[in-house]
């Protein structure tokens, strides 16, 4: 009788041990956006009994893939990796987690057309590539430049001009430039100048606008693949220098801090996002999939989430962004469908402030 009283606590216990998930961020500490994220999925994998460890691809595919490796490598490996795939080297990272069969997750769609169709769509090609977080960069693009043509309008009703700073050469960056064309082809009066890549730097952006200024003359409207390169181009639109119009309307992808602060004085238009929470989309489905749930479906190629734009008609509702948000606040345990026994995910941005707001 003991012996079957011990083995059913033990049942017991390994039902009820942790989840031990390994998150690849793949920037540095002190990146805000991804700071954000990381924080976000921390208070996630609290509530869904989670063990979660983070480690950093450094901003680098090299250093990326080397701690992608580093995982596959250990004598005892996590249950689950997240990671942010990268141009060059998907295959290799994908073949290194399925040789080490460690069930992993995606998060973001970063990579070039040719690339991504070769490592195919999840469980197709790489069994152990359990599914995507991903939501639609070019939308996500073409949103911001809509926001932004839509303020420019209403101060002028001559024809617009129209420059963008993308990121770097990656499938995410070149999407969200896909979205901007495609906004910017909408309307007969928008002339798009150039595109200019700045490599996600601030600091590169503050140098590009002075550039497409010299370059241009007057320009309307300065879109950017990212809160950052936005803000850097709001640092030299503010200093005073006489070849920038002072009027230019700019904006960003990210929802950082600084940015929505930027919103709310009208610095600013608008900041695209949402993504901050994809890691902890990517927890909940994890727990569901580990819990017996068919949330993982081979060869999915449906998109897990939108992004939202952050502008002057709904900057209070989400101002709370700008400022230190206990995340803890938020029960995700709620968004489980093994928990509500629901049969659709309801991955929604506003639900949160709502709760964050209450």
């Amino acid at each position: 009788m003991k012996y079957i009283c011990l083995i059913i606590l033990l049942l017991i216990s390994l039902k009820t041990s942790a989840i031990e998930v390994t998150f690849i961020n793949p920037s540095v500490p002190g990146t805000p956006f991804w700071d954000r994220v990381t924080a976000i999925a921390k208070a996630a994998s609290n509530d869904l009994n989670i063990n979660l460890t983070v480690v950093y691809g450094k901003d680098n595919r090299i250093f990326n893939l080397e701690a992608i490796q580093s995982v596959a490598s250990q004598d005892i490996k996590p249950d689950y990796l997240i990671f942010m795939p990268y141009d060059g080297n998907s295959e290799v990272s994908f073949s290194t987690l399925e040789n080490a069969k460690i069930p992993f997750v995606t998060i973001e769609r970063t990579l070039l057309k040719d690339e991504q169709d070769f490592i195919s769509l999840p469980q197709v090609k790489y069994k152990y590539w359990l599914g995507e977080i991903f939501h639609d960069n070019k939308l996500a693009g073409e949103l911001l430049a809509d926001s932004l043509i839509s303020a420019a309008m209403k101060d002028n009703a001559k024809p617009l001009s129209i420059v963008g700073i993308s990121g770097s050469f990656s499938g995410e960056s070149n999407q969200r430039t896909k979205g901007l064309i495609s906004s910017v082809q909408k309307h007969n009066n928008v002339e798009l100048k150039q595109v200019v890549p700045a490599i996600w730097s601030r600091e590169r952006s503050r140098a590009i606008i002075h550039q497409l200024s010299s370059r241009f003359g007057h320009i309307d409207i300065a879109w950017a693949a990212s809160d950052g390169m936005a803000l850097g181009i709001l640092d030299s639109l503010t200093s005073g220098y006489s070849d920038i119009n002072p009027d230019m309307k700019v904006g960003g992808i990210d929802w950082t801090i600084e940015a929505i602060k930027k919103v709310k004085s009208k610095e600013l238009i608008a900041t695209v996002g949402g993504h901050i929470f994809q890691t902890a989309w990517a927890l909940v489905k994890i727990f569901d999939h580990h819990h017996t749930k068919n949330v993982f479906l081979k060869g999915s190629d449906k998109k897990t989430f939108d992004l939202e734009v952050i502008d002057s008609s709904n900057i209070n509702e989400f101002y709370i962004l700008a400022n230190k948000v206990d995340w803890h606040s938020i029960d995700f345990k709620k968004y489980s469908l093994t928990v509500t026994n629901k049969n659709h995910y309801d991955f929604n941005s506003k639900l949160i402030m709502d709760i964050l707001n209450y």
